[in-house]
């Protein structure tokens, strides 16, 4: 009996799998398609794109059925464990990348191109895709699925061409981000070893920079509110860290294993919040690590792991709302300052002369101040 009930099961799974391939609305040039609710087309997998298609593939932008043209705009699973193609060109109108899609597609070659105006990759979209040595990502992609470069070991490397939108990309694991595998990330063609995160940037994406090894140096904007989780790990040729003056928090891991650590300018006047011990975690010379903090916050500074094991020396200089002329403290002189800036009479920095954040610096300014000064706000 239990071998009976066995054989129907595997006759069920056999007629599920038969059927998926067969779960499209037409079929254009061998591959099949399902119309998608807003009258676009979805490319899915049939017995072609399965297991005979073979070689380079091209994804059409737009395809033909009873008269009527159907932009392409996603894929789903199409090729499936096809090892047989070698390269694929994907049409101007593909918007997702779905799950899937080349999963062990190992007879995939050279780079990979991800065009401009695709948002999403999918879970496992190209996982054991170990035949490609190469990534292009687009400013557009703001999502990778779990796994989605899962094993891609032949990557060496990742090619982006806007920093910020690299920065947006949500990965859920190290595993989805193909730079984990390629280690080595080129912007606009060229080898990012002085990684500079623009100002627009307020929070760094998650894994984002996981084992990018050809880092020597990042500098925050100072816009970066947030570091995420595992963002540098394993940056092991990292020497310089430099945190804009808005840096608040760093979660756990994201500075992990960053044995070359030299030298990290701190500029927030109060030490960021570090989510975990494991923040730093992996490095046990920190007394060869010089901090750099502002005039006035080594105090501060000193307080906190892994700050306080450091070499901490107070020779930048703090831009804390109402210091205005930058000597690490806030009192009466800056009111003095913040007048004759106003007045015109010396140019000051405006970040921190703009003391109640309404983007001008004018006599309500100087209220503010005067407030912060008493103790009042």
């Amino acid at each position: 009996m239990k071998k009976i009930l066995m054989i129907a099961a595997m006759l069920l799974t056999c007629a599920q799998v038969a059927w998926s391939y067969d779960d499209y609305d037409f079929e254009y040039d061998n591959f099949a398609y399902k119309v998608n609710e807003d009258g676009t087309a979805t490319l899915v997998a049939n017995n072609y794109s399965w297991s005979t298609c073979s070689g380079p593939v091209v994804i059409p932008d737009r395809v033909l059925n009873k008269g009527r043209y159907y932009n392409v705009t996603a894929i789903d699973d199409a090729f499936y464990r096809n090892e047989n193609i070698t390269s694929v060109t994907f049409g101007k109108n593909i918007k997702t990348i779905g799950a899937h899609s080349f999963y062990i597609c190992s007879g995939l070659q050279g780079t990979l191109t991800i065009p401009e105006g695709v948002t999403s990759i999918g879970n496992s979209a190209f996982g054991h895709c170990s035949g490609l040595t190469a990534v292009s990502i687009p400013k557009s992609l703001t999502s990778m699925g779990e796994n989605a470069f899962y094993e891609c070991e032949g990557l060496t490397a990742v090619y982006i061409t806007d920093v910020a939108a690299w920065c947006g990309i949500r990965f859920h694991y190290f595993e989805d981000n193909p730079l984990s595998y390629a280690h080595h990330l080129y912007l606009n063609g060229t080898e990012v070893q002085n990684l500079e995160i623009p100002d627009e940037v307020s929070f760094i994406s998650d894994c984002a920079f996981y084992e990018c090894t050809s880092l020597q140096s990042m500098s925050t904007g100072d816009g970066v509110d947030t570091i995420g989780w595992r963002s540098f790990w394993c940056c092991t040729n990292l020497r310089t860290i430099t945190l804009g003056k808005n840096v608040k928090y760093i979660k756990d891991d994201a500075f992990y294993e960053c044995t070359g650590l030299t030298d990290i300018y701190a500029y927030p006047v109060k030490s960021p919040v570090l989510e975990d011990y494991s923040t730093f975690g992996g490095i046990y010379d920190f007394q060869s690590i010089t901090l750099h903090v502002p005039k006035g916050s080594k105090e501060d500074y000193n307080q906190y792991y892994p700050w306080y094991h450091c070499n901490i020396v107070e020779d930048l200089v703090g831009t804390e709302p109402g210091d205005v002329n930058g000597d690490g403290k806030v009192n009466v002189s800056d009111v003095s300052a913040l007048i004759n800036m106003i007045m015109g009479i010396t140019a000051m920095d405006q970040s921190a002369a703009d003391v109640n954040g309404d983007g001008r610096v004018n006599v309500s300014d100087v209220s503010a101040l005067i407030n912060i000064i008493l103790g009042i706000q």
